[in-house]
C-alpha cells in the first residue's frame, strides 16, 4: 500500500533541506509515546532507531538506503529492519523538490505491506494519522528556524 504527503514550504529550498537533522527529528517524534533510541544520520548504511511506549509497536528501526542532493532536490530512502506488529515491508522516500527561489515541497512517499490487503487497509488508517500530522509540523519548525536566523 502506499501513501504520499506532500507540503508546500514557504522557505528556500537549501533552508529547508540542511535542516532534515536529528533536530528535526526529534521534532517529529509524538511525545509520550516515543523515543529516539539511536540516529546516525541520513547517509546510506546510517541507522535510526525508535522505541515506542505502546508495547504492541516497539522498537522500529529503519536503515538509510540511498541519499541524493541536486540544485532542486535532496532525498533519502529508510527501509524497515524492525518495524510494528502487522508490517513486513517498509520503504520511506523523503524528498524536498525546490519549486521556486523561495518555497520548496516536501514529499513524504511511503510504501509499506502487511501478510494481507485487508491488513494493509487497517494499517493505513493509523499510519496516516501519524504522519499527516507532519504537514503542520514541518511549517511550523520550518518558520521557527527561519525566525531565529
Amino acid at each position: 500500500m502506499r501513501m504520499r504527503i506532500i507540503t508546500t514550504i514557504v522557505q528556500p529550498f537549501k533552508i529547508v533541506y540542511q535542516g532534515f537533522n536529528k533536530q528535526l527529528f526529534l521534532y517529529l517524534l509524538p511525545p509520550f509515546v516515543a523515543r529516539l533510541n539511536k540516529y546516525e544520520g541520513q547517509n546510506p548504511g546510517d541507522i535510526v532507531d525508535i522505541k515506542f511506549t505502546i508495547p504492541i509497536i516497539g522498537n522500529w528501526t529503519v536503515i538509510i538506503k540511498e541519499s541524493w542532493l541536486s540544485h532542486r532536490e535532496y532525498g533519502f530512502v529508510d527501509r524497515g529492519l524492525r518495524v510494528p506488529f502487522g508490517i513486513r515491508y517498509w520503504k520511506h522516500i523523503h524528498r524536498v523538490v525546490a519549486r521556486d527561489a523561495s518555497s520548496c515541497f516536501i514529499v513524504d512517499d511511503i510504501e509499506f505491506e502487511s501478510p494481507s490487503r485487508i491488513w494493509d487497509r487497517l494499517m493505513y488508517i493509523p499510519l496516516f494519522l501519524m504522519f499527516y500530522p507532519r504537514k503542520f509540523q514541518y511549517k511550523k519548525y520550518f518558520r521557527k528556524i527561519s525566525r531565529a536566523e
